[in-house]
């Protein structure tokens, strides 16, 4: 079993003027059922990339899990989903789009097999610091700093048959918000926590963060996979708190179709600051199968 960081680790197997090449092992828990988690994948894009982007720039600021925000970092990342990876051996080919003095850009694409299964868009900037104009409030901020006694928790439950991610974080769900696990329906919206068994959260774990809710559509009765087509993720600020400190998510949908169904993740930490957000379209599961019993 390969830990947050261990994941992380990269291998450089080519270079030229244009583009590096990195190998990195994606292991099995990091998989939602047989295919590997969107974000876990995205999560090595980003990292590819800053990696790259330090290399072309000769710059000595930190490796991302380290980054203090004085640098420019991964600000947006658009990742499109063109086949579903397998756990084990990728390549990630990075190449630099543009080099600015405000924002960078950088693509990576993630081959399997020979064959580009996800292609991602980097763009690198300086993260937000200080007080913000404004700041509306949200559903993830109406969380508790903690989960509740009574949060459905991802460890003991049925559904680590099919998140494999308990073995490197703790993930929770707020029970009003996720009928599903009472077998009944409501709003397409699912609130909940997360954090990383060892360690504070990082730009890395807030990037897999902003995909780590299980769908929203399974609060209508709609079980089963929902592919992801694409994933636009925004990291906004370096994580508050201390190890063992949670961050608090929502994710919502406003359009669910018959076909496809939009989905938005906000990602703030102990002190309620937006750390990370998300967008992504995907299918609505084609061969809809048993929801999950309450553990």
């Amino acid at each position: 079993m390969k830990g947050l960081h261990e994941i992380l680790a990269l291998a450089v197997i080519d270079r030229d003027d244009d583009q590096i090449v990195y190998t990195a092992q994606i292991d099995p828990i990091y998989t939602i059922g047989p295919k590997v988690h969107g974000g876990s994948a995205q999560m090595l894009a980003v990292n590819a990339a800053h990696a790259a982007f330090l290399e072309w720039t000769g710059s000595e600021a930190p490796a991302l899990v380290r980054a203090d925000g004085q640098s420019p970092v991964p600000v947006a990342i658009t990742s499109t989903y063109l086949n579903a990876p397998n756990p084990g051996a990728i390549e990630l080919r990075a190449r630099l789009v543009k080099r600015g003095r405000t924002v960078s850009v950088v693509d990576v694409d993630v081959v399997q097999d020979a064959r580009t299964v996800i292609t991602s868009t980097v763009v690198f900037g300086i993260l937000d610091h200080g007080e913000p104009h404004r700041s509306r409030p949200t559903e993830a901020r109406d969380l508790p700093p903690e989960p509740p006694a009574d949060a459905f928790f991802l460890d003991g439950s049925p559904m680590t048959e099919i998140i494999h991610m308990s073995p490197v974080l703790d993930l929770a769900l707020d029970p009003a918000s996720f009928p599903a696990s009472r077998g009944e329906q409501g709003e397409p919206v699912i609130r909940g926590w997360v954090r990383p068994k060892s360690g504070v959260a990082d730009l890395p774990f807030v990037t897999l963060v902003c995909d780590i809710s299980p769908p929203v559509v399974m609060n209508l009765g709609i079980f089963g996979w929902a592919p992801t087509v694409t994933l636009s993720t925004y990291l906004r600020r370096i994580p508050s708190g201390d190890p063992g400190a949670w961050l608090r998510f929502a994710n919502s949908s406003i359009e669910v179709g018959r076909g496809m169904f939009e989905s938005d993740h906000t990602v703030v930490d102990s002190t309620g600051v937006v750390v990370g957000q998300s967008r992504q379209l995907a299918l609505i599961p084609a061969k809809p199968v048993n929801g999950p019993a309450a553990g």
